[in-house]
Order: structure tokens, then sequence, then C-alpha cells
């Protein structure tokens, strides 16, 4: 079967220590494995774009082979796949470390009683950024049996690869595009290098870190209506377990919709699933609320294992359930079919 939506980011190795003390480690994770996951949860028509490095356990990459995802877009590399340490706090507040050793070796101790210089910090700064860049693919990789797609997501990567995808995008309107991004702190919102971006999303969904970066303090309908006149159709503010904030353009609708009640094991990977499932809903239902619901069903599988492979269990069965309980839960009317 021809694949329709492509995830495009990141993998990653995943070494998790939680409040309690247990501990998860070399779990299959990266932005775009969980995109992929979320997406297929819904979809058998699913692909996945990233580089794979000479440390990506070949095992997972079998797993991924075993599923509906097509993974003709794994590019091999032989580099270190991203890997960082998670730290979970009794709070629930979760703190990272990069594991990739150039950005090791630059890494300040929490310990030293000397605040980083200007050249360290640029230093550690230019090492992390190598690392991401070689860590993401580019639009001239992208094989042929990815070629005829109805829908992208790209997932939180450095801007200079968003910007190589946006001009890659520019001519093929017809792909419906998503987006999420890394925190990107801007003076105002008609900065150059973001009016980029929004110039060709149609769906811009960061969660509130990022929105949070770009307009401190912010009001989720407020920033969704400022972005939205920018050009995205559709921008939505991922808010754990807040649930997700959308703002449909055309509509001139804003809504709040309230998550699922998972058992958690594992936030990780919450909102990258939620993207997958939010461009699948969309593109089966052309309607953002709906698409809101979907994406919210893909995070509530996902948070509840560790790593992002078990999702793949997930029935579409077992999916709409899940859909049917949180139109009750929102109080939404159940469209028919």
């Amino acid at each position: 079967m021809s694949t329709k939506h492509l995830c495009v980011g990141s993998l990653a190795l995943n070494d998790t220590v939680y409040a309690d003390g247990r501990t998860s480690m070399a779990d299959p994770g990266g932005n775009a494995l969980y995109a992929a996951v979320g997406a297929n949860i819904w979809s058998n028509q699913v692909g996945i774009m990233a580089v794979v490095g000479y440390d990506w356990p070949p095992e997972y990459t079998a797993t991924l082979a075993q599923s509906d995802i097509n993974i003709a877009g794994l590019v091999q590399k032989d580099e270190e796949t991203l890997r960082a340490w998670t730290i979970y706090e009794v709070s629930g507040y979760r703190r990272y470390f990069s594991r990739n050793t150039e950005v090791v070796l630059l890494t300040p101790s929490p310990y030293s009683s000397r605040p980083l210089s200007a050249e360290e910090a640029a230093r550690f700064s230019e090492a992390a950024r190598r690392v991401h860049l070689r860590s993401s693919p580019l639009p001239h990789e992208l094989p042929p049996d990815l070629w005829h797609i109805d829908s992208i997501h790209l997932s939180p990567m450095r801007m200079e690869t968003m910007f190589a995808w946006i001009d890659f995008l520019q001519d093929k309107p017809h792909i419906f595009v998503s987006m999420d991004i890394l925190p990107y702190p801007v003076e105002t919102f008609d900065d150059p290098g973001l009016l980029k971006i929004l110039s060709r999303v149609d769906a811009f969904m960061p969660s509130e870190v990022e929105a949070d970066s770009m307009m401190p303090k912010h009001n989720a309908e407020r920033f969704c209506r400022e972005i939205a006149a920018r050009g995205p159709k559709i921008v939505a503010v991922k808010q754990g377990d807040h649930g997700v904030a959308i703002y449909d353009r055309l509509r001139d609708c804003f809504h709040q919709v309230l998550p699922y009640p998972a058992d958690v094991d594992d936030l990780t990977g919450a909102g990258d699933s939620f993207c997958g499932g939010f461009s699948i809903g969309y593109c089966e239902t052309r309607d953002p609320l709906q698409a809101a619901l979907y994406g919210t069903v893909s995070a509530s599988f996902i948070i509840e294992g560790f790593g992002g492979l078990h999702g793949l269990q997930t029935t579409r069965q077992h999916a709409e359930e899940r859909l049917q309980t949180l139109y009750h839960i929102n109080r939404l009317s159940v469209p028919q079919a």
C-alpha cells in the first residue's frame, strides 16, 4: 500500500531515571518515531524519515519494518544516534542532559562555582548544533517511495533544517504540512525566520514551552490567533495534562480539548505522537477539532508505556473506542458516519 503520510525528524535513544529510582535504558524514541507511531495508530499508510546512527539497535528498525510504517526514509550514517538522560523529579518536572560525546565533553558541571565563560557557552552551543544538524534528514535524501504523499509532519529540528524543508514544500501546495518547533525566542511575531516557516505551514503545533519562548506568559487563545494571522490555518498549543488549545482560522473557532485519563508510565513522546495522530485526523475529517481528538488519543496510548514502539500494538479499534470516550469527556457530539 502506498505511503500517504510522512513524519520527519530524529531518532533517539532515551535513558530515563524516575523519581522513585526506576531506570529504563536505551529506549527507542526520537520525535520522528513517536510521531510516526502516533500516526500509525490510525493509518497503515505512514512513513518515517530520520537519520539512523551506527549505535541504533537494528532490532528497533526491524520492529518498525514489521509494522505498516514505511522505513524507506531511514538514512544510515556513521554517526552517534541522539542520546539523552531524562531525569524525573518528584514534582513530575523533567530535565534532559545530552549523552552525545562531543556535547558531554563541554557540558558544565552543576557543582561548578564558576559560571561558563562566553567562549565556553559558545562551544557548548555549537557542539549541540552540529549533533542536531547531522541527526536530521534533508529533502534531497527523500527516496522515491515517499514522493507522493498527502501530508508531512516536521518534528522539532534546527531552524536551518526547517528552512530547507519549507523551501522544498513551497511548490507543493497539495501536501498538508504540520510543524512543531524547538524553543525559538523572538522579539516579535514578525521575525523573518518565523514568518518564513509560517508561510508554508498549515498546522503549527508547539508545546506550552515553545509557545512561552515566543510569547512569555502567553494567553493560549491570543497566541493562536497571532500565529494564525501570519499564515497557518490551524494553531494548536499542547498543554500536557491540561489537554490542547486549538484555533481554527477558517471557522474562527477556538477550542480547549480535555485529555484522555490515561494510565501514565512515561510522558516522553506525548507531544510528538499527538502531532502524528493529528495529521491523520485532519486528512480524514478536514476538521481541526476532530483532528485534535485523534492526536489526543494517540498521545494517551504512547504515555502508557516506555519507548515508542509499544504503540505499534495499538489497533484502530482500540483508538476508536478511546475516541468515543473523548467525545463524551469534551461534551461533543459524535459525528455521524
